[in-house]
């Protein structure tokens, strides 16, 4: 691909619905209504005093086990990612789901600092519901754009020793990274390093579950199995790939197998 294909390439990738830009909307994609799933619609604040979006899907057994916050992908907001999470509830899960910055009815316009903040201000807000409702176990699931969230907000989280699992589905480290997989070095230095996390990730000392299809469309295999092994070794962290063509798509693959690899999974950690 010659340099001006490539440049064309670049400004058609940044304006696309899944590229690293945030592309967020306020369309109502979907209601937990439609799936039979009671919930909560609340705000909270960020950081900065921005208030956030956000709904609580409530476990439909009546001693829920464990909570989990999910950090969606980039483009829409939580009304379409919601459904990625939603079957939990039938499993004994209590999810939140939030949405960034400008997201959705989410106030403020999305910025590097501003999300990692935001999902800074989940994480603490989640753990004390944790703590509030005896959960056994808390659970941080980042998708795609959120893992990049996830993972710079996780290093100012105090309580990193008491979540049970992060799970890391069809991400990266840096935007920087991806835009050097679709692009070329020199226009991937167009983006931004700032708010992301420290590569050397020696904040992860939760057991990681990375997750990648090999022929994800959006953000390359290479990328997901390059965050994976930056993991710190002394980190107890595992890797599942599968080969179906899509991104983030997991729990709805191969007949929904891995719905109950994961509840396993997760039922077999400490």
């Amino acid at each position: 691909m010659g340099i001006f294909s490539k440049i064309i390439f670049f400004c058609l990738f940044l304006t696309s619905c899944t590229s690293l830009i945030y592309q967020p909307d306020k369309y109502m994609y979907a209601h937990p209504d439609q799936f039979k799933i009671k919930f909560e619609a609340f705000t909270i604040l960020s950081r900065d005093g921005t208030k956030l979006s956000a709904w609580r899907l409530f476990s439909k057994n009546l001693n829920p086990k464990n909570i989990l916050v999910y950090f969606h992908g980039n483009a829409q907001n939580l009304t379409s990612h919601f459904v990625n999470a939603g079957w939990l509830t039938e499993n004994g899960y209590d999810v939140i789901i939030f949405d960034y910055r400008g997201y959705g009815v989410s106030e403020g316009e999305p910025n590097p600092k501003g999300v990692s903040e935001d999902g800074l201000a989940f994480l603490d807000y989640t753990y004390q519901e944790y703590k509030k409702g005896n959960f056994k176990k808390l659970i941080v699931y980042a998708q795609s754009l959120g893992g990049a969230v996830a993972l710079k907000s996780l290093e100012d989280f105090s309580h990193r020793d008491e979540i049970s699992l992060l799970v890391l589905d069809s991400t990266f480290l840096s935007p920087r990274e991806v835009a050097r997989e679709k692009t070329n070095r020199v226009l991937a230095m167009l983006f931004s390093n700032d708010y992301t996390a420290d590569p050397k990730l020696a904040h992860l000392t939760m057991p990681v579950l990375s997750i990648h299809s090999t022929e994800d469309y959006v953000i390359a295999y290479k990328l997901g199995q390059d965050l994976h092994q930056k993991i710190p070794a002394t980190t107890k962290k595992d890797l599942w790939t599968f080969n179906a063509r899509g991104h983030g798509d997991v729990f709805f693959v191969e007949n929904q197998k891995y719905r109950h690899l994961f509840l396993d999974y997760v039922n077999h950690l400490y």
